[in-house]
Order: structure tokens, then sequence, then C-alpha cells
């Protein structure tokens, strides 16, 4: 079957969803596509019936498979901040539609040691607002931390890593993170250009000429999407590839062959594609002669105790991190969902993992994702000149990107507070990680299912903490 895909390229991550076994779904249950325009991201859905399982699977796979790591402007939400502990309850669902309950409905929360900054109250509505979330979006599982500028965390998680085993999502428990993977990268980048090894400017082609799609443009325009390089994952021969066969592992250069020019010049339009940040992940092993991968653990993962976060490529996650099952759904109120996987210890499956690599592959926690916000945009992964770099909006402002943008970094507003970080679309997963500047706040967000906006999340939880000059402290 072949998948359904925009008629024009997109800015918006694409990925395939493989579905190796799944939770009953209904026949004739509607299964995602969701694609994005230049300005706004839509949705589109296709209503589509199988035969067998096999075919149910590959619909759902085909669908899936422009859902990738695009994120989405933020619609709502009040200002907020965490706090610290909670109040556990028993999880509520529509009547007509049942999310799943049972002994993993109830949120566990983390209690920081030190005196709380918040009140009582607003910390029994940050638990209560995560239950009513995961209850109203059928969630099968979450994970949230919002952590203050004094390091003081509210951390919790709800239901399901996985439905069939009824394995209770936990702090620990490992998510895909889709496109905040380009936070690192970017920061990567930037800390070798720091050391002089690469430079902003420099063109891709010292590092690759071999590779005619990116003449003319520099590493800034990669990291900026300015580069003028299409998505490879709006191919269909590609989608097409990477859905027939989800346990056959990619490389690179294989994906690479999937891009090329899209119409503007280098630096004169603007066009999310993950092609932007594999062409870095190979420049930066031309540069340095070390994966992507090794250089994350050994600069940020190790020395931030970032001991839950992995960036999946040549090797999957270790089997001692717990992950995190992806369902793909095609409504907010499509019950039962996909279980996507193959069997293998990749997220969400091994073609799409190591497909994406540099771009997108990251599996993470919320906790070391609110860990990485608050150092890399307070000031203590990056000297100040390529943090200013990185926050630099400007260069792509008249260029009409979904979200300003700078480099790996969006900047969005909640209920008039400016927010920087990124989110994260991925078969069968979603994430927002917010950082808000003024108060020195990080919220985050982790959920195992696609079709909810998770910064609608977020945005329940900046209301539960009252309202704008009220909430964060």
């Amino acid at each position: 079957m072949h998948p359904r895909v925009p008629t024009e390229p997109t800015p918006c991550d694409t990925a395939p969803a493989s579905a190796s076994h799944r939770a009953a779904p209904a026949p004739g249950s509607r299964l995602a596509a969701s694609a994005s325009g230049s300005r706004r991201p839509t949705v589109t859905r296709a209503r589509r019936r199988a035969a067998s399982t096999s075919r149910l699977a590959l619909a759902a796979l085909a669908t899936a498979l422009l859902v990738l790591s695009c994120g989405s402007p933020t619609r709502a939400g009040a200002t907020g901040a965490g706090a610290t502990g909670a109040v556990k309850g028993a999880l509520g669902s529509p009547a007509s539609r049942q999310a799943p309950s049972g002994p993993g409905a109830a949120p566990t929360t983390s209690t920081s040691e030190s005196a709380p900054l918040l009140t009582p109250s607003m910390r029994e509505a940050l638990s209560s607002e995560l239950l009513r979330l995961r209850a109203v979006h059928h969630l099968p599982g979450m994970q949230a931390v919002v952590r203050l500028a004094d390091g003081e965390t509210w951390i919790a998680d709800a239901g399901y890593a996985n439905l069939a085993m009824r394995t209770r999502v936990t702090p620990t428990t490992v998510f895909a993170a889709g496109s905040i993977t380009k936070t690192f990268v970017s920061a990567l980048v930037l800390q070798l250009v720091d050391q002089h090894v690469l430079a902003l400017d420099d063109p891709v082609s010292r590092w690759l000429p071999g590779f005619a799609p990116a003449r003319g443009v520099t590493i800034r325009e990669l990291l900026d999407h300015t580069s003028g390089i299409t998505e490879p994952f709006n191919d269909q021969t590609l989608l097409a590839q990477l859905g027939a066969a989800p346990s056959r592992a990619w490389m690179p250069a294989e994906v690479l062959a999937y891009a090329a020019r899209a119409g503007f010049a280098p630096g004169h339009g603007w066009l999310y594609s993950n092609a932007n940040y594999i062409l870095l992940g190979q420049i930066v092993r031309a540069a340095t002669g070390r994966g992507v991968p090794s250089l994350l653990q050994s600069r940020f993962f190790g020395p931030l105790g970032l001991s839950h976060t992995f960036l999946q490529g040549p090797s999957p996650p270790p089997a001692a991190l717990p992950r995190a099952t992806g369902y793909d759904a095609s409504t907010d109120t499509s019950w039962p969902a996909l279980a996507l996987g193959d069997g293998t210890r990749y997220v969400p499956f091994t073609s799409l993992a190591t497909a994406l690599g540099t771009a997108g592959a990251l599996v993470t926690t919320a906790d070391d994702l609110s860990r990485w916000a608050a150092a890399l945009y307070g000031g203590r992964v990056l000297s100040p000149s390529a943090l200013s770099s990185m926050l630099d909006f400007g260069l792509t402002r008249g260029l009409h990107p979904r979200w300003p943008y700078g480099l790996g970094v969006q900047r969005v507003t909640l209920d008039g507070q400016v927010a920087i970080g990124h989110s994260g679309l991925l078969s069968g997963f979603h994430a927002a990680m917010r950082y808000f500047p003024a108060s020195g706040t990080t919220i985050v967000v982790l959920v195992n299912a696609d079709a909810t906006d998770p910064d609608v999340l977020v945005a329940g939880l900046l209301t539960a903490l009252g309202t704008p000059g009220h909430g964060i402290p």
C-alpha cells in the first residue's frame, strides 16, 4: 500500500510507523496522517479498512509516515511553573470513550527535598490537571516535569508504558523525543565552533564535497533550516521502503539520496527538513572523527547527569533503559490504538530510528530534558556568544518560518509568556520542552501517543498554576 503524502513539500518532519503487534484496533478505525504548511500545521486524517491484520498494520505504518518531530504552534495556555509534591487520584474518563485505567492510571510523583516555593493547592492542581489531561486526551501514558530556576521540581508520571503488558510509566521510562534531538546537535555544533573545529559560515562542501544538493549551503543554514534542501521523508519511495522493512537499519547516505534542492537559493527561504540535521551529523563525524552519539555522551549526557538519555543510530538504547511503546491513534478519541514496534530495542522501530539518527532519534525522560533545557538555555552549556547565536531569531524572521526559529530552537508564546525550546512528533510519540527565560522555569511533557499537540498539555499545566502574573514564581 502506498502512503498518502502532501502534494507539496512541507517543513514538517516525517516518519513511518511500524506495527508488529496491535492493541485490538477496530476494523475501519481511523488512522492518522499529519502534514504541515509553511506557516501553521494542519492535520489530515484517512479512513482505511483492513482485510487482515497485516494490511491494517501496513495502513497504520503508511499513514504515520508523515508524522515526525514537527510539533505545532501553541494555541492556548496561561503562565505558571512547577512545584514539589502531588496527590494521587483515580483517573476518570468520558463514558463514551474509556482511556486506559486501573493501577497505572494515577500519577506517581517525586518530591524535592527543599522547602517548596509553591503552595500545596498549586501542587494538588498540577496532579489533578495531569489526570484530567490524560483522561480528556485518552493518553496511554505520560511524563511531566516542572523545574524552577532554583532546581525545585515537580516530577510526575501516569498511565502505561505498554498497554498489553500493563507496564506502568515510571520516572525512568524513556520516550522518543523526536526533533528535540536537534537541540543537542545544535549545541554540539556550536561548541565545535567555539573550539574552532567548525565555523558557522563553513560551506557544507568543505566537509561533504560529494553532496550536490548542499552546494552553496553553510553550516548556519543547516542549523536554521534555510538551506533549501528538501525533506527526504516526503519522498514516497523512501516512505514505502521504510514501511516495508521496519527492521532494516539505514545509513545516513541512503536517506540523503532522497533529498534535493528546493525552489529557493540558500538563505532565501525557510523549509524545515530533517536532511539538514542528518548532514550536520555527517559533518561532525568528518570534522572530529567521532560519531555524534559518542560526543553527546561525553559532552552533555555524562557531565549533566542525563543518565536516561541516548541517541539511537548504529546502536539501540541499552537494555537497562525501560522503554515506552508508542501508540498510533488517529484522534484523541480513537481507542484502542495500534502499538508500534519491530521486536527490537529501537524506539519506535529500527528503520525509522536509524534513518533519522541525528535529526530525531533521541530517547529520554522528562526529567532529563528538564535538566537539559535549564542547563542549555540557562547558560551552563554554551559560551555567551554561542548561546546568543543559537537564540538569534532575526535571521529567519523575514522568511516566514512556522515559528520564530534560531539555531535548533523554536520560540513560542503561551498566554503572553515567551518560551524557547523544541517540540517533537514521532510515530507513536509526542513531546514538548519549553523554557521560560523570564523566570528560568522549564516545563516538559512526554506522551506515548501521537494525536495530541504537546503544547496543549503544557498549556494545561500552566493553567493549573494560575493566571498571568501569579503562576511562575
